[in-house]
Order: structure tokens, then C-alpha cells, then sequence
């Protein structure tokens, strides 16, 4: 496991957005209750039901990629200016194993692959936490008022669990064994993504699941059913709405192994390279 520093400039973060729109418009106006949450069901039918789930997916996932650009979003305010170079990102963390592949493109050439860029991922565990900031309690809105002028929480704790960067392969391809996020007030559940290439900053942007397979999820296996589902959704979500997304560009296409875990697998397309 090695470390390395980021020396690129931070993203805007949505913490900066996100204390305009909360002073402006309240939260309860930002966010509307969902009905219609997925009942839980015993664990031992978990595995199939979440497959169940993902069968939409695995219709989309025949469909071929159209090359897109990546939609450019802040990177929040977890961020940490440090990439982990590995590709078992779990420390022990429990949860849904994930295997999660990239694609890094160039959309100006017609979907090249880009070899040799850095792609750094993060994202929070099954209780809703993030790695360096394991206080803050993920049920409740965080306070504004303790981020910097960048957005960014001050770092709290040592650890760096479910956070990692690889290199992408001759195909533009980087892979990680993660855990299915948990979700934390008031965001969807996503994972962060920053890419680099030669010390330039690719882009920043963060990838989603469909919800369907977060339902059953959420309400279905051990490390995440005491929580339960969660009312923020792909639909709802500040920073989708914010960034003016309303397709499928961001959803990461999920199969279910054998074993129970999940594969997931997105194309992400770089316009400046």
C-alpha cells in the first residue's frame, strides 16, 4: 500500500453550494419524503432478492456505452489531498462486497481509452461514515459551520478505510474491491471519483447506484438493515440535481456474482485530456 500526495487544487465542494441553498430554501423544502420503502425480508433470501433487483441492470448493461462526457461535481467535504495506491480499498470494513471497474475515455476521439491516468475513489462504509471523520454522527444534516473556506471538514481521525487510487490499464480500466456504500444525511448513495493524468486534473465527479439494488440492500443485509432505507435518493439528490442530471450517465451498472457480491461497472469520459 503506498501513499502519495494529490497536488492538484480542490474541487468546489458541495458543502458551499449546499449552505446557500439550505439558508435559502430550508431543508424540509429541499427534500421531499419518499414513500413506498422496501420491506425487510429475511436474510437468507437477501442474495436473491438484491439479483432480483439488478435484473433491470442487466438489461441496461447490454446496451452499448454511449460516449459521454462526465458529468464534472464537487468533491465533498470528506475529501482528503492524499491517494492510497491500492485495489482492496475494504479494511476489513463490513458490508455487500463490491468489485468496481472504470473505464476512463477520451470523448473528444470518439471513446480512446486513456492509459496511465490515476483514478482516486472514496466513499462512506455501511453506517454511513467516512474514513478521517468517523464522529460525525451520518443521521443528522452536518454543520455547516465547521467546514473551511473549501468546504472541507478538518480531519479528525487516522484511519483511511474505503479509500484508494489505482492506475488504468492499456484499455483505460482500474478496478477495486470495496463495500456497497452506506448513505449519511442528506446524500444519495455514491462514491466520489477524481481522475488525473500527468499531475492534470482529469476530472471530479462522483457515480451513483440504481435504486432498486439500494433498496434491497439497505433493507436486506446484516450490515446495513439496522438503519434501514434511506428517504435521500438518485431523484432527490442535491448534488445530481445541482449538476443538472436526470439519465442514467452516472449509474453504475450492477450484476450479482454468485457468491452474493456485487459487480459494478461504469464509463466515465474525459473532455480536456
Amino acid at each position: 500500500m503506498k501513499a502519495v500526495e494529490d497536488h492538484i487544487e480542490e474541487a468546489p465542494n458541495e458543502f458551499l453550494i449546499s449552505r446557500r441553498v439550505a439558508l435559502g430554501a430550508g431543508i424540509g423544502a429541499i427534500f421531499a419524503p419518499v414513500s413506498g420503502l422496501v420491506a425487510t425480508a429475511s436474510a437468507a433470501t437477501a442474495t436473491d432478492k438484491i439479483k432480483e433487483a439488478a435484473k433491470i441492470d442487466d438489461f441496461l448493461k447490454n446496451i452499448p456505452n454511449i460516449c459521454r462526457v462526465a458529468t464534472q461535481t464537487v468533491e465533498g467535504p470528506y475529501y482528503i489531498k492524499q491517494s492510497i495506491i491500492r485495489s482492496d480499498i475494504r479494511d476489513g470494513e463490513p458490508g455487500r462486497t463490491l468489485h468496481l471497474s472504470f473505464q476512463i475515455v477520451d470523448a473528444n476521439t470518439g471513446c480512446k481509452p486513456v492509459p496511465g491516468a490515476l483514478v482516486s475513489i472514496w466513499h462512506c462504509n455501511a453506517k454511513g461514515q467516512y474514513s478521517g471523520y468517523i464522529h460525525n454522527d451520518p443521521n443528522f444534516f452536518p454543520n455547516i459551520e465547521r467546514v473551511n473556506e473549501k468546504g472541507h471538514y478538518p480531519e479528525e481521525t487516522p484511519e483511511r478505510f474505503l479509500r484508494g487510487a489505482q492506475t488504468t490499464d492499456a484499455e483505460g480500466k482500474v478496478s477495486f474491491t470495496t463495500i456497497f456504500p452506506g448513505w449519511y444525511t442528506p446524500r444519495a448513495i455514491h462514491i466520489h471519483v477524481r481522475v488525473y493524468l500527468n499531475d492534470k486534473d482529469l476530472m471530479t465527479t462522483q457515480v451513483y447506484f440504481p435504486q432498486e439494488v439500494i433498496d434491497q440492500v439497505l433493507t436486506l443485509d446484516e450490515a446495513y438493515k439496522d438503519r434501514g432505507a434511506t428517504i435521500f435518493t438518485n431523484e432527490n439528490d442535491m448534488v445530481r440535481r445541482q449538476s443538472g442530471i436526470s439519465g442514467q450517465e452516472d449509474i453504475i451498472k450492477i450484476t450479482v456474482n454468485d457468491d452474493g457480491s456485487l459487480a459494478g461497472f461504469i464509463v466515465l469520459g474525459a473532455s480536456h485530456i
